[in-house]
């Protein structure tokens, strides 16, 4: 059974669609349903994000950093004081 969903988008968005929906000789609608269809099946049956989506902008700035955080780990050797002491 079908149902209505209505939305707003801007002039040039609509204008954009037209043309598209156009060009590919189908309605404004099937295109619309075709993107849904797409970001619904991109979302990998979860609402909830992984725990990696929410800290990838904290690994990337770390990552850029060289992994640790700590720019000079294998220089300076107050970083190594104690290690492989029993």
């Amino acid at each position: 059974m079908s149902e209505t969903l209505s939305i707003k988008v801007s002039s040039a968005e609509k204008a954009r669609l037209k043309a598209v929906a156009s060009a590919r000789k189908v309605p404004v609608s099937d295109l619309i349903r075709e993107s849904l269809r797409k970001v619904i099946s991109e979302t990998r049956g979860s609402a909830q994000p992984s725990c990696y989506e929410l800290f990838a902008k904290d690994l990337e700035s770390l990552w850029a950093q060289g992994g640790s955080g700590i720019s000079d780990l294998s220089s300076n050797k107050i970083h190594m004081k104690g290690f492989g002491e029993s």
